[in-house]
């Protein structure tokens, strides 16, 4: 083999790669053996959608698939480079007796992503290919020596799909400028992501400064919009869009177009499987997305028309409103879809599923309706302050935002009854609440309100009236990552 020309060795590697790539939409799946003693080693990483190896921000490995596996007994390094680490101490290059190989992603002097320029490496390593469907850095520097690996992968331009305005720039512009938003403390360490309901601009605020720190440029007027912290992707529904798009927060790149049959109405994540699921009326569909690969699992037709919805916490079941009947139905996802209808209500402006209960809320009724999900019989009745529009399930409690003078109704399901009915704020009318990661705080945002509130869940309190110059529609809150990251 170590006769083979450049011609030769090109040959081998993509038809290997054709070969394997062509076998499975899934083949890009680290071998158990393998993701075994990597977490054995580096236990804090995680196994990304296409197979990269996450160690933390800044440590990324990419695997190389072998032509041929070896089958062995024990799994073990033989070759590192530098020669004799182990992957505790994350060398460049790892290759196991296995076949397969590690190559560590990391950046050169110019802040660019590239790989080893080592050039005295074991043959496994130039034979082996990376995973097809990898998500590729923008820009990444190949080595000459290892551009065979890419096998049928385009490195993307660092402008490709690029959806950030004002990026990287110290003169904001005017629009940017007008919508500042004094830094919250509760969003120091975190990536706030804000539209607005005139404008299918996104907002980018870094929890520091005032003024955003760029634009991402949406196609059309967002009407939801669910983030998944695992991924860290997100999923936009238009107002009137057929289509789905899914866009990488960290590189501000849309991923993928996803078109459905209709508009989409409503969505919601399933934070356990990674899993959006996605409403459309006129489809009388719900489609599942998985926010891993960013690509649509199936659609789930059904003879009613799904408006609002939400899975459960425990992913077992999805509620949704008939937009059409008003009626509300519980869907049963393990095994066959099965569709049971639960009450006739009317104008339900939210709902929400736990593993024990489904919850929904009447706007015009002011009411909270509660349903065992078991028996779909109604166990319990609570009336709410006027106009109920957005409500959040955290720990055993719901959460209500009554927009007509402001307060907001907390709901124990323990005790069955309400605990707390606060006033928060009767000027300007607010329509969402938000939980952001990782805290026990929430934000209270509304289209005309001018103001952010904080509200702590825990001490159950009013912690801040906090002053806004925009006018908040969608607000997506997410842990801060550097945006030259994968």
């Amino acid at each position: 083999m170590r006769f083979l020309g450049a011609k030769g060795l090109r040959i081998i590697v993509f038809l290997f790669a054709f070969f394997v790539f062509s076998q499975s939409a899934n083949a890009s799946k680290l071998p158990i053996e393998v993701w075994e003693y990597v977490k054995a080693e580096l236990p804090t990483s995680t196994q990304r959608f296409d197979s990269v190896i996450v160690v933390s921000n800044d440590v990324m490995y990419i695997p190389l698939y072998p032509a041929q596996t070896n089958a062995v007994n024990n799994l073990e390094i033989e070759y590192t480079y530098p020669s004799g680490k182990s992957l505790k101490q994350r060398p460049e290059i790892v290759v196991f007796n296995n076949n397969f190989v590690l190559l560590k992603l990391f950046k050169d002097k110019n802040g660019d992503y590239t790989l080893t320029s080592y050039e005295d490496f074991p043959m496994k390593v130039k034979l082996g290919v990376m995973p097809q469907d990898m998500l590729v850095p923008p820009g990444l520097k190949m080595p000459e020596n290892l551009k065979l690996v890419l096998g049928d992968l385009i490195i993307p331009s660092k402008n490709d799909n690029l959806i950030s305005i004002e990026a990287n720039t110290s003169k904001k512009s005017s629009s940017l400028l007008k919508n500042e938003l004094v830094p919250l403390q509760e969003l120091r360490n975190k990536k706030t992501y804000i539209t607005t309901n005139n404008s299918k601009f996104m907002l980018v605020y870094d929890g520091v400064s005032k003024a955003p720190l760029y634009e991402l440029k949406l196609s059309s007027l967002p009407s939801k919009i669910i983030s998944s912290e695992a991924s860290k992707f997100a999923l936009v529904v238009y107002f009137a869009n057929k289509n789905l798009e899914i866009i990488d927060l960290k590189n501000e790149r849309v991923l993928t177009q996803i078109p459905l049959d209709d508009v989409a109405k409503d969505a919601d994540l399933d934070k356990n499987t990674n899993i959006a699921y996605v409403s459309s009326q006129r489809a009388n569909s719900i489609y599942c997305i998985d926010m891993n690969s960013a690509k649509l699992l199936r659609a789930i037709h059904l003879e009613q028309s799904p408006s609002w919805i939400s899975v459960a916490t425990d992913g077992s079941s999805i509620a949704f409103v008939d937009g059409l009947s008003g009626e509300l139905f519980n869907l049963k996802l393990s095994g066959d879809v099965q569709v049971n209808p639960v009450a006739k209500a009317k104008n339900i402006s939210k709902v929400l599923c736990d593993e024990q209960y489904i919850y929904a809320i009447s706007r015009t009724q002011n009411t909270l309706y509660v349903y065992d999900k078991n028996t779909l019989a109604l166990v319990d009745e609570e009336k709410l302050n006027e106009k109920p529009v957005d409500a959040i399930y955290h720990q055993g409690k719901v959460y209500i935002l009554c927009a007509k003078e402001g307060v907001l109704e907390v709901y124990d399901k323990l005790q069955s009854k309400i605990i707390l009915s606060q006033q928060l704020d009767s000027s300007g009318f607010y329509s969402k609440i938000t939980l952001i990661p990782d805290q026990h705080n929430v934000l209270i945002t509304g289209v005309n309100s001018k103001k952010i509130l904080v509200f702590d869940l825990d001490k159950m309190i009013l912690v801040r009236k906090h002053p806004a110059l925009l006018d908040v529609s969608n607000i997506v809150v997410t842990d801060k990552t550097q945006k030259e990251d994968l």
